[in-house]
């Protein structure tokens, strides 16, 4: 009996054919495994009890993969149709730690992590090495917490037993199903209501997690759980790598950013190794080029939105083979001022003038504390000035408090276009004047931050219908780690009914 069973994987990288390389031996089933771009093939050709207890072996032993979309029986492949890739000689930064090899690993180390667990149960810091590097562990402190962000490092969640993760977070299956993945990646959760009250975890409701990803972690964090304790938080102190951020939409998982398990990795189009996020992107000379050349898409009429946090390259584009790119909406990179930024929001008429006068009457200490320059750029830098105004730390607290709003629909804020030496910018002037309007007549700011990714999805719908009318696309590609936001991308897909909205999956949202 012959048995064709496809996996949708969208990666290139051959670890988890390795897996089933080696569940084929033990079953000592007559079976092969093929590797080909976007898919696995295992072709099965035994008797069919045979092929049926390998299947249950399957179920029980393969674990879970970010990049796993589907997986199903195909009744007739046409194996000519697809050439399959010839494996490279790349080693990747990944722990393959299955069922067997997690009790494997414990079973047969004992290491004594007494003096570490002593320090951080005294209120200490333990500086732990581990094969990607070093982390510095500690127990839920806002000091602690507070010192390591003022020195730029993220605070994250190391969840050492994941059986009573959910007394803290909410998580759902799809939440437990990514932290669980072979490639351990970080997922963002939120606190339950009486969790973090005192702020020990996060300055927001909101905090990227994960399970241990290497063998020392996995030894350190089995020490600990015997030792009743369930998690942890730690930061990156010198690592190699930084661990894969990833959320998902309806139908796809979604790689925002990281590095650690995923580089390096053969790019079969590129013809070589490609070491890092910048070095893809870098290569083809942006994210959007690199997005078009993933899809197939560099000579097809093609519209695309890069948004992105950071960067100073954020716009609403549009690619053909004739013209090449063009920018049709660009984000500004505006002066980290803030006293510039009230300025520019004054010069729109006086009715602004009185506005800004009135809010900082009404919220005066808002405008006490001193408004940190980060040298920051496009919506990094607009959000940093619009959370200021709102008594908000920064950009990634008004994302996470957006995220916090319970309601289907907000408010319209503002988003115009302006013209400066011939280009379209986002007005953010009026994006800051206009949540101010909202927050002086006593709007929450939940709500006034959701605003803002919805009004942002209106925007780009509306340009994007506008640009139909005069450029033949059928795609729209969406890159840049904006699109991680779940209320930004679900609002758009819905907008986008005359259109295909594609997301990366090979790759990464941005750097």
């Amino acid at each position: 009996m012959e048995l064709v069973y496809k996996i949708d994987f969208n990666t290139t990288n051959f670890y988890f054919k390795h897996i089933i390389d080696d569940l084929i031996e033990d079953s000592k089933v007559k079976a092969t495994c093929k590797m080909y771009r976007g898919f696995i093939l295992l072709v099965c050709e035994d008797e069919p009890e045979k092929i049926e207890e390998f299947f249950k072996v399957l179920e029980e032993n393969l674990p879970l993969s970010i990049f796993i979309s589907n997986a199903q029986v195909v009744e007739n492949f046409d194996f000519d149709a697809f050439t399959e890739l010839e494996e490279q000689d790349v080693k990747l930064n990944l722990s393959l730690l299955t069922n067997d090899e997690i009790t494997k690993t414990i079973n047969e180390n004992n290491i004594d992590f007494t003096n570490d667990i002593e320090k951080i149960k005294s209120g200490g810091v333990s500086r732990f090495e581990t094969h990607n590097g070093l982390k510095d562990l500690f127990l839920p402190s806002t000091k602690l917490r507070e010192e390591f962000e003022s020195k730029g490092y993220e605070v994250k969640l190391l969840i050492t037993n994941i059986n009573n993760i959910s007394n803290l977070v909410d998580i759902s299956q799809k939440d437990l199903q990514l932290l669980c993945s072979i490639e351990r990646p970080l997922v963002k959760l939120k606190f339950k209501l009486l969790q973090n009250a005192k702020g020990e975890f996060s300055n927001t409701r909101f905090i990227y997690a994960k399970i241990a990803d290497d063998k020392e972690t996995l030894l350190f964090s089995q020490a600990l759980k015997e030792k009743g304790i369930d998690y942890l938080l730690y930061v990156n102190d010198d690592v190699y790598q930084d661990g894969l951020k990833v959320t998902y939409s309806e139908d796809q998982n979604i790689i925002i950013h990281g590095e650690k398990g995923f580089f390096p990795k053969y790019d079969y189009d590129l013809k070589r190794r490609v070491n890092s996020n910048e070095d893809y992107f870098d290569e083809y000379g942006s994210v959007f080029k690199a997005s078009l050349a993933q899809f197939n898409k560099r000579l097809v009429p093609t519209i695309g939105a890069y948004f992105s946090y950071t960067s100073d390259e954020s716009a609403i584009k549009i690619n053909s083979a004739e013209h090449g790119e063009k920018d049709i909406v660009l984000v500004p990179n505006v002066v980290n001022d803030i006293e510039k930024c009230l300025d520019d929001i004054r010069s729109i008429d006086e009715n602004t003038s009185r506005l800004i006068d009135n809010y900082k009457k009404s919220f005066p200490k808002y405008f006490e504390k001193e408004f940190v320059d980060t040298d920051a750029d496009g919506f990094e830098a607009i959000l940093n000035m619009l959370a200021y105004c709102l008594g908000m730390k920064d950009y990634k607290q008004f994302e996470d408090t957006a995220l916090m709003f319970g309601g289907k629909s907000g408010l319209q804020i503002d988003m115009k276009v302006m013209q400066i030496d011939g280009k379209n910018y986002l007005d953010y002037r009026r994006i800051i004047q206009s949540t101010m309007s909202y927050k002086v007549a006593g709007v929450e700011d939940t709500l006034l931050a959701y605003s803002f990714y919805e009004s942002l999805c209106d925007f780009i719908a509306d340009n994007v219908t506008e640009i139909q009318s005069d450029f033949n696309a059928k795609d729209i590609i969406l890159c840049g780690d904006m699109f991680a936001n779940s209320i930004l991308l679900s609002k758009l897909k819905k907008k986008l009914n005359t259109i295909t909205a594609l997301l990366p999956k090979e790759y990464p949202l941005d750097y």
